[in-house]
């Protein structure tokens, strides 16, 4: 992506075409989401639990796999023009969709454990397998926050300019494949840790 620098294309998205920082269809749809969620915990409705944590969790980690694995040698191999026009259209879904299920796929989940007793149950065989997911959770979380949203942000705000930087833009959307990819491997070792406990 490299050969975004210096090229006049790339740097040729107007502020027009740039359009609305989030949907608001999609804020709207998140906090909705968000606070569906809220009350069922607040009923401690444990179907309602599993359903939050299966269903987001499972978004997470295809969205993950079809980032890394599809999307990124995809995008890798289009001109300049089609990759920024794909970039706006991509982070803005991106911006809404990725943290609100993160947010619900780890709060699910913690709310799950808690409701099964495992941060209270004494030690248990399948302690070690626990701890990896937790572990694993803990760095996908630590990478999306840290790695994959601000290059999204910065992206974004990019776009959003009537001259935006070409190589910062390529900078970050480096930043945000190889993110998605190195999330792409993670989800599949949390996919081997869910099929074991499951059939534990």
């Amino acid at each position: 992506m490299s050969e975004v620098a210096g090229n006049p294309t790339a740097a040729s998205v107007s502020k027009s075409q740039a359009g609305s920082f989030v949907p608001i269809w999609g804020v709207v749809a998140a906090l909705l989401v968000i606070v569906a969620l809220i009350v069922i915990i607040a009923s401690n409705w444990v179907f309602g639990l599993d359903f939050f944590h299966v269903f987001a969790g499972t978004l997470w980690i295809s969205t993950d796999l079809f980032m890394g694995f599809i999307i990124g040698p995809i995008m890798s191999r289009l001109d300049i023009p089609a990759r920024m026009v794909f970039a706006k259209k991509l982070m803005t879904t991106m911006m809404v969709v990725m943290p609100t299920v993160v947010i619900c796929t780890l709060t699910a989940g913690w709310q799950l454990a808690r409701v099964d007793n495992f941060f209270t149950a004494p030690y248990a065989p399948q302690h070690g397998w626990i701890l990896a997911a937790l572990i694993v959770v803990a760095l996908l979380s630590i990478l999306a926050y840290t790695f994959l949203e601000p290059a999204n942000i910065v992206v974004l705000m990019e776009l959003r300019k009537s001259e935006p930087n070409g190589l910062l833009i390529g900078r970050m959307m480096k930043r945000f494949l190889y993110t998605a990819g190195i999330l792409g491997v993670l989800q599949l070792s949390i996919i081997v840790i869910m099929v074991r406990l499951a059939t534990w």
